[in-house]
């Protein structure tokens, strides 16, 4: 049955029917609350509560279907299909850009940099040429989440309400963001792609385009990432903090969204975790399922890697439980200002704990934000309806900005 509903027709038929039942589904729970039925979170609104109820039956779809790989990174998407965003092509990292354990993972799992699109929100023109950057011009860039396995950095995913939203409540901060369409990873019973370190090479792509090709002076450049793409935005952050000897710069800052910071599950069955608790409440399920979103996307992130060494490497598990405290000591050195925000019912919200008390030792005070958004989802800054917590978020995130 599994293999039969990863070929089509079987696939879009199975999709459409799991789709139709979640839909028959939502008369039946609204009923249910509306006569007094305990919501997972007594705040939440009735249109808050079907939408993670659809949300958790849904998300796991792809690996039951196989479906991951919205769009082929190696292929243009015409302007009439851009959703009112612009179609980019950013050129791969130079070879002498690659260095020191970066190099080292890419060259042992045969990975190099590609030419990779990316998609530009806001004004960012119609003519041939790309704008360059103007005198003090203020950039985000963007790297999506999806558990390095799935999801686009296309218009149409739901992901895209990040860039959006940063021009939404920032207009007189940024007049353009870009969304890097990084490599995502596969592994069995798909054939092997993109391991450890595809897209974080695919992300300093993203970052050289900015800076070199258009312009921008690092100081200038914002990266954000949300949930995968948040642990990929500080990976690239930290490259850039480990090699200064490569003359790139280091960001203005970094924003991270949910950010899966352990990837490897150290917290899970961990002393006073609230992991069990918040799946009650949030779409994603516990990692520990071995036929998880959460298992799929490490094996296919760690590719020939041992999840032992993933467990001691920052670049992969910064919020990993299993570092040594020589480690853990001064990892965020030399970080640029950093905002992060953890949703208060999340699943991931021990480590993204774990992540800020990291930061915060090492990041000056004045320049780190840990915002815990009460009763909020994982990603919920994808979903419009999300509110007011959404919104706030980003007025928070752009007030921080202009501070600094």
């Amino acid at each position: 049955m599994a293999k039969l509903i990863q070929t089509e027709p079987f696939r879009s038929l199975y999709v459409c029917s799991k789709i139709a039942a979640v839909v028959s589904k939502i008369p039946f729970w609204a009923l249910l609350y509306s006569i007094g039925a305990d919501r997972p979170r007594p705040s939440w609104t009735l249109k808050k509560t079907l939408a993670v109820n659809a949300l958790r039956e849904l998300i796991e779809t792809p690996m039951e279907t196989g479906d991951f790989r919205l769009r082929d990174p190696a292929m243009e998407v015409a302007p009439r299909d851009c959703n009112g965003a612009r179609f980019i092509w950013v050129d791969k990292v130079p070879s002498n850009l690659i260095v020191g354990e970066i190099k080292r993972f890419a060259d042992a799992c045969g990975t190099e940099s590609v030419r990779v699109p990316a998609y530009g929100f806001g004004r960012w023109g119609a003519g041939a040429e790309i704008p360059l950057a103007h005198d003090g011009e203020k950039v985000l860039m963007h790297i999506h989440g999806g558990a390095f396995v799935m999801g686009t950095a296309h218009p149409e995913d739901v992901t895209s309400y990040v860039p959006r939203g940063f021009l939404e409540f920032g207009d007189s901060t940024f007049t353009r963001t870009i969304s890097i369409e990084y490599r995502l990873s596969a592994s069995d019973p798909h054939p092997a792609n993109g391991p450890f370190p595809a897209a974080l090479l695919d992300a300093l792509a993203g970052y050289l385009y900015l800076t070199r090709t258009l312009g921008f002076k690092p100081q200038n450049v914002f990266i954000s990432g949300d949930s995968a793409g948040g642990n990929i935005a500080q990976s690239v952050v930290r490259y850039l903090r480990d090699h200064p000897d490569l003359g790139v710069g280091a960001p203005g800052g970094l924003i991270l969204f949910s950010p899966w910071a352990d990837p490897t599950g150290t917290h899970y069955g961990a002393p006073n975790s609230v992991a069990f608790e918040n799946s009650k409440s949030d779409f994603v399920r516990p990692q520990t399922a071995p036929d998880s979103m959460g298992q799929y996307g490490l094996r296919s992130l760690l590719g020939k890697i041992s999840v032992q060494d993933a467990r001691q490497n920052p670049y992969i598990a910064p919020g990993s439980l299993e570092m040594s405290p020589d480690a853990v000591r001064g990892m965020f050195s030399g970080f640029p200002p950093c905002y992060v925000v953890g949703g208060g019912s999340e699943t991931l919200l021990d480590a993204i704990r774990t992540l800020q008390e990291r930061m915060a030792a090492d990041i000056p005070k004045d320049v780190f934000v840990y915002d815990e958004v009460a009763d909020a989802i994982h990603d919920f800054v994808c979903l419009p309806l999300w509110e007011p917590e959404r919104s706030n978020t980003f007025r928070s995130i752009i007030d921080w900005i202009q501070r600094l």
